[in-house]
């Protein structure tokens, strides 16, 4: 009798063949950090029919989303779990989870773009600059960097006012000077997630100056080609 009743205790397996197929996609898939993602049931049933379906989107919660369809977003970069829970009319259910992997935002470029302008007279020995100036918008990081005999000093750092107009004009008039050849200026304009400016100029004998123009990665701050779009 012990026996007996022990065994009636125990709940019956259940009958994978009977439980309905849940799954699920997602668009996109591999969605950014604030990115609308829409998720989408493709479950099945071929014994009975389905009665609803209803998501877990923070992966260890409630099912509290239902329908065959939501849309949700992460606010965080990492793996997410998000689990689908499907119930059958005769009874039957069944889980399906699965990994979404988020990313962080992609940078944005810095708008508008900066413009660095640099305007003088070119002589035998080097140039006479009257010019140096970037134009940003406020609050951006502006660094000039100088390296070479003659330099009035190694790194000059500002940054751009905040104000509410969309553009601000920085002047260094330390190098509106006489500059020899041989020196060379690098001038970085950076900001928090955003693909920045490069410029780098090499002060020539007899000649204008040599000046390349790139983008700075924004987490890196490494030079980087820039998108078509970006006014380098």
């Amino acid at each position: 009798m012990l026996l007996a009743s022990a065994a009636l205790a125990v709940a019956p397996a259940c009958d994978a063949a009977a439980q309905p197929a849940a799954s699920f996609l997602w668009f996109p898939e591999a969605p950014h950090v604030g990115e609308t993602v829409s998720l989408a049931s493709t479950s099945t049933d071929s014994n009975s029919p389905i009665t609803s379906q209803a998501w877990d989107l923070l992966g260890s919660g409630p099912f509290n989303q239902s329908g065959p369809v939501v849309e949700t977003s992460f606010s965080t970069p990492g793996q997410h779990l998000v689990r689908l829970l499907v119930n059958s009319a005769d009874g039957s259910w069944n889980v399906a989870a699965e990994v979404i992997p988020v990313t962080a935002p992609p940078a944005g470029e810095m708008l508008p773009f900066p413009i660095v302008r640099l305007a003088g007279t070119a002589l035998r020995s080097g140039v006479r600059l009257r010019l140096l100036t970037v134009e940003a918008p406020p609050g951006v990081l502006i660094t000039l960097e100088c390296r070479g005999r003659g330099c009035p000093v190694g790194l000059e750092t500002r940054t751009a006012p905040s104000t509410g107009v969309a553009t601000v004009t920085v002047a260094f008039r330390r190098f509106q000077r006489f500059l020899p050849a041989g020196m060379r200026l690098e001038v970085r304009v950076s900001k928090a997630g955003q693909i920045g400016k490069d410029t780098r100029v090499l002060i020539r004998h007899g000649k204008a100056p040599r000046r390349v123009d790139a983008c700075l990665d924004p987490l890196a701050n490494t030079v980087i080609s820039c998108p078509t779009s970006a006014g380098a």
